[in-house]
């Protein structure tokens, strides 16, 4: 969720939900290389646009945009900290901590 101010001094904020897609590439023994495909916004308080961001489901093609302007695509590498039935624990290059949970 993302809730940021319009103009500095306006107390008028802008609120949604970024979601962004991804390509996932599991190397062994315990590595994941995450390539961004798109990012769109969900459930934004901006009148009509919010309606309209749902209802079109639209994408920007942030991948796209990367390997034009960049050439590629950036890579970012997530390896495995922790594993079980229930629980993984990854971790990036920055040591950020990412914990998913089988439902």
């Amino acid at each position: 969720d993302l809730s940021v101010g319009v103009l500095p001094g306006i107390p008028v904020r802008v609120k949604g939900t970024v979601v962004t897609t991804a390509s996932l590439k599991v190397l062994p023994p315990e590595e994941w290389d995450i390539r961004v495909k798109g990012t769109s916004v969900k459930g934004s308080n901006v009148p009509f646009l919010d309606q309209m961001l749902d209802d079109m489901d639209l994408e920007l093609p942030v991948g796209g945009v990367y390997e034009q302007l960049l050439g590629k695509n950036p890579t970012s590498v997530l390896r495995t900290f922790y594993v079980d039935e229930s629980i993984r624990i990854t971790r990036d290059c920055d040591d950020n901590f990412y914990v998913f949970t089988r439902m």
